[in-house]
This record gives structure tokens, sequence and C-alpha cells, in this order.
């Protein structure tokens, strides 16, 4: 652990980071958690810790996942169901609607394009009409039958209304009753309002000087929760690794999610992005590296960055949180900790 942390603090050290936060999880507890740097600049003794809240960006999606994987357990939603059926008024100038699924949707799959609204409603209640707005006249990538990579927050977004209109809940709630308080996350939140009322790591970014300074606005939009919006900890998100780990049961023996659908979620859909050793799954990625086989999500809300990766051979999972955009070290960082821990 020591020769570890010393190896992280170089990192953290090289990329002028105001905080970072690298828990250790095996398939019980915490092992470590590494914490460099502050909360906030502005007061130098705000140390970072494991409780510290970042907002997670793009890990959310594993947790949607989760939610629509319980859904389909419980038979409320069908992943090869078509999202018209849910959603009659979809409707795109190529015909997609006539294809795509939620199978589609949740690995990408769905030929619609990249999304990243980081500002909008703060009212979950605005979801469908933001997509309404957001669909019309949009050239999609490619028609799902032809399985084309394309990461999409829309497809998440779209996913989340499905959920939505099969359940009569805002998302947020599904989250939270199928996952979130299954898991004992009792801190992860979208709602912001909750978020500050923790110890919260702050943005930071770069002025002219170079100088790290903390960026006093919060970027919120609750028409888009599900493709990222959730702020949680290190110590929190272990207990998401964990769940992966244990393919769906939660730390007190209950399965949560079915053993089919765990599978469905690790199975490879996609080639993500033609890049080597890299498949996405159901809100998944999946890498293949130097004899290392890990799953798990990155995160980007510049300028947070974050990662969750688990390697299931091995037991173990990484959590790295940064209130400073370095978003090379969301692979680096987990990298480093599962090579060091296959040398022991």
């Amino acid at each position: 652990m020591e020769k570890l942390e010393a190896k992280l603090q170089a990192l953290f050290d090289k990329n002028h980071i105001a905080g970072m936060s690298v828990a250790l999880t095996d398939r019980n507890k915490i092992v470590k958690c590494f914490n460099f740097g502050v909360e906030t600049v502005e007061f130098p003794t705000h140390k970072t810790t494991e409780h510290s809240i970042y907002r997670i960006a793009s890990i959310t999606k594993v947790i949607t996942g989760l939610t629509i994987l319980c859904l389909v357990d419980r038979n409320i939603l069908e992943l090869d169901q078509l999202i018209k059926d849910y959603v009659p008024w979809l409707s795109f100038t190529n015909g997609a609607e006539t294809q795509m699924t939620l199978r589609h949707l949740l690995s990408h799959t769905s030929g619609l394009p990249v999304e990243y609204t980081p500002n909008g409603p703060r009212e979950e209640a605005t979801l469908e009409q933001s997509l309404m707005d957001g669909f019309r006249d949009l050239e999609l990538r490619a028609l799902p039958e032809e399985k084309h990579y394309c990461y999409s927050n829309w497809g998440i977004r779209l996913a989340s209304l499905v959920a939505e209109k099969q359940t009569g809940k805002p998302f947020s709630e599904l989250a939270r009753e199928y996952i979130l308080d299954p898991l004992g996350m009792d801190k992860t939140t979208f709602d912001i309002r909750k978020a500050i009322t923790y110890p919260i790591s702050l943005p930071h970014e770069e002025d002219a000087s170079g100088e790290l300074k903390v960026f006093h606005y919060m970027k919120e939009n609750a028409a888009r929760y599900a493709a990222g919006g959730l702020y949680s900890s290190a110590a929190e998100l272990c207990k998401l690794a964990r769940f992966l780990l244990a393919e769906g049961v939660n730390a007190n023996g209950e399965r949560i999610v079915s053993k089919a659908s765990m599978q469905e979620m690790f199975t490879p859909h996609a080639l993500a992005a033609n890049k080597v050793g890299m498949h996405y799954g159901l809100t998944l990625f999946m890498r293949n590296y130097d004899n290392h086989f890990t799953l798990g999500h990155t995160g980007s809300a510049p300028p947070y960055a974050t990662s969750l990766f688990v390697e299931p051979e091995s037991g173990y999972g990484v959590v790295t949180l940064m209130n400073t955009q370095r978003n090379h070290l969301r692979y680096e960082v987990p990298d480093l900790v599962f090579e060091e821990l296959a040398k022991r």
C-alpha cells in the first residue's frame, strides 16, 4: 500500500489537481482510500476524504442500467420491445423508431448521436418535452439494425423516459427505490440541494496563469439525470463496485438484479469506438489490456473527472474521483492500481 500510495501521489503532483480520492475495495470492504489535495483551494484545511462528495457524471449510467434491469426482472419493461410501443410520439427521419429497443439504447447502438447539454431545466418533469424538442429533425448516425456504436446521452435519457412512463414515477425515485437504497447508498443523490449538505469537493479550473481556482457554479440539467446527474463519494461508490463484483447481490446477501439480467449487462454488445480491447455491454465498458479484464464506467462533467472499474478475476474494484478535469487519469489510475495488485 505504501508503494502504491507513493505512485498515486506522484501522479497527483504531476497533473496539478486540486483534489482526488482513489478507493480500493475487495468483495467485502474498502481496503484503502487514498486521498490527495483538498475539496476547495479556498479552504486548504478542507482535505479530501472517502466521504467527500463529487459529481460522478457518467458513472451514473451504471445505476441507470441496473434500475432498468430491475424493471425488466419485474416484467415492467422488455429489453427487446420497440421503444415506440412505450413512447408513441417517437419518430425519426430515417425510420429508426421501427427498430429501436431498450437494448439498443443501453448499449449505445441505437444510432442516436452524441449529446451534452450540462445546463438546462431544474425540474425532472421536463424530461419528455426536452426529448421531444431535441429529437425534432435530429439526424441519426445509423439504423439500430446496423449495431453501430455511438456513445449517446440521448439514448440513456430516452431509456429513463420509458421507465418513467411504465411506472408513473420520476427516474430519480426509481433509482432510489431499486438500486441506491438496496445498496445502502444513502448519500448518493441527483439533488444538488442534498449533495451540498455533505462535505462536497468543489469543481476547479485553471486560470490564465495556470493557478487552480474554484469554479463557482454547479451545472445542472434535471432532464438528463439518468445520463450523468448523480453526486456520490468514493465510499459510496465502493458499494456499487462490490455489487458488480457480486453480480447483483447486495451487502446483505439479497439478490437485487437477477443473474440473467447481470449476464446481459456483462455481455459485449458493441466494439467501443473501435478501440482495441474495449467493448460496451449494457451501460458498462469492458476492457482487455495486459492480461487484465475490467468492467465499469468513466465519467466526465467538466471539470469533474471520474471512473469506477472492477476486476472480477482478482475481486478488486477501484474508484477514482477528481475535482479537476484530468480525463486521462480515469484510466491511468485504475490501471496502475490493478497492475500493482497483480505484483503481490
